[in-house]
């Protein structure tokens, strides 16, 4: 199985997937320190959020948890009159693991999303359309730019 590339520096061997201005990247542990990290990627961990499957110059489709999903929790189950322990307890996690996802500290599982889903009837995964491009290694493989290739090209444009 091919090795992922960091997002930020093209460095092999991705620890986590963090979050830059917004943008969900896999990073390596360097490039981790200093940005919000929304999951550790441990050897053997499931990760907890699809990736797109990446083609060069093709719309991928892809499921993403939704923007607010703590705050949609948080009133769903209030609305419900349900503390946070019961839910816990219903949909087989613990409980201060939804209390991290209720205070978006944690982005969920897909599984945990849908567990949520089904019982608070609400909607957290969401199919979105991704573009994705690929640039050429020497070797003339494709792989994913990183932010490094597009400092690079700015760089050859004259631009900061």
């Amino acid at each position: 199985m091919e090795e992922s590339t960091c997002d930020i520096c093209g460095r092999k061997g991705v620890r986590a997937v963090v979050s830059v201005e917004g943008a969900k990247l896999v990073v390596c542990g360097g490039c981790a320190r200093g940005n919000k990290v929304l999951y550790h990627l441990d050897e053997g961990a499931e990760m907890p959020q699809q990736m797109p499957v990446r083609r060069a110059g093709r719309l991928e489709e892809t499921e993403e948890i939704v923007e607010g999903y703590g705050r949609k929790i948080k009133q769903a189950r209030q609305k419900m009159g349900l503390p946070v322990a019961v839910v816990a307890e219903k949909i087989n996690e613990r409980e201060s693991y939804l209390e991290h996802i209720e205070r978006e500290d944690m982005v969920p599982t897909f599984k945990v999303a849908k567990k949520l889903e089904k019982e608070l009837g609400i909607k957290l995964v969401e199919k979105v359309q991704a573009s994705v491009s690929a640039s050429v290694e020497s070797k003339g493989q494709f792989r994913e730019p990183t932010l490094a290739d597009m400092l690079e090209g700015q760089k050859k444009k004259g631009g900061k």
